[in-house]
């Protein structure tokens, strides 16, 4: 038999805690992506953030910044985020390439505009210009296309960085941009421009960017995922109900004025319950399948693809009053 001394075994102990809590730590860690500097688009993560929200309910958190969707999921298809808030766009393109995902709830509705130069004052205006969009397949590029067959208008659409689209507007380089906020009260604010159309305008409750997971998540650990979108929904409540708090946390993490951030959101929708609008979903993927941006699924597919994207489930479980 080993004997040891009070002061070993305190030794011995204080190790085991050590290396235990060290081991918990790691066990409780969630990796989240989101976008950076589009904290108007993912309110709920914004806030979750800076209030330190999971760590308190005793998780670790590794927060990463990507400049594009598409970064995004590269690295949830790799297995490195547990979470991400992006556009509806690149996870429904992901999804139709094997990456199994699940749409868990809407970050924003709406939130975009169609923005045009000083010279503009009318859809009719455009005839033979040239339009910054984000792109075919991006459901602001939908919208505008459709706007501009309604009034029987042939305009350029040209695929742009969204961040690029002010100036590229102030030097006449383009004659209008669609894109979303807070690049259009940017735009506004400088004097580039004036907004002709918003996207509630021309396409009303359009789904814009939501927060996702990997199938494999939601099977292996729904109790995280649980745990993940109570906080998500409480987070998402505050920013509603903290409007002038909201505001400067936006200002701190985009760097702009208040009376652009002001504007901004004013030009976003967060209905109460951040349900998704998946017939909005349905339609982006119309539209993606009719640019080619996805190839693996027919028209006729599209209502179960949405279905296989979209769960709702933890949402209805947190909201439904029983």
């Amino acid at each position: 038999m080993f004997s040891f001394g009070r002061k070993t075994l305190l030794a011995v102990v204080a190790v085991l805690m050590f290396f235990g809590l060290t081991i918990n730590a790691e066990a409780k860690e969630i990796r989240v992506g989101y976008l950076v500097a589009d904290q108007l688009h993912f309110p709920a993560i914004m806030v979750m953030k800076e209030r330190n929200m999971l760590e308190k309910e005793g998780y670790t958190v590794k927060w990463s910044e990507f400049l594009a969707g598409s970064y995004v999921m590269q690295e949830m298809a790799s297995g490195s985020l547990d979470f991400v808030s992006c556009g509806a766009v690149p996870i429904s393109i992901s999804h139709a390439q094997g990456v199994k995902i699940n749409i868990l709830a809407s970050g924003n509705q709406e939130g975009s505009a169609l923005v045009v130069g000083r010279d503009v004052n009318s859809i009719k205006d455009l005839e033979g210009k040239k339009i910054g969009t984000p792109g075919t397949g991006s459901i602001q590029d939908a919208m505008v296309a459709q706007l501009l067959k309604d009034n029987n208008v042939n305009a350029r659409r040209m695929s742009m960085k969204v961040s690029d689209m002010p100036l590229f507007l102030d030097k006449g380089e383009i004659s209008a941009f669609v894109a979303w906020q807070p690049h259009c009260a940017r735009a506004v604010a400088n004097n580039f421009g004036k907004i002709l159309y918003t996207s509630h305008d021309m396409m009303p409750g359009h789904q814009c960017c939501v927060l996702a997971a990997l199938q494999s998540t939601v099977k292996k650990d729904p109790e995280l995922v649980k745990t993940f979108m109570k906080v998500y929904l409480e987070a998402y409540k505050w920013y509603l109900e903290n409007p002038d708090e909201s505001c400067k946390m936006v200002m701190k993490a985009t760097g702009m004025t208040e009376d652009v951030v002001r504007t901004a959101m004013k030009g976003v929708l967060y209905p109460p319950v951040p349900y998704v609008n998946d017939k909005s979903i349905a339609y982006m993927v119309e539209g993606l399948i009719a640019t080619k941006k996805i190839t693996t699924i027919k028209k006729e597919q599209i209502a179960d693809f949405v279905n296989d994207l979209y769960n709702p489930s933890f949402l209805e479980a947190l909201t439904t009053t029983k």
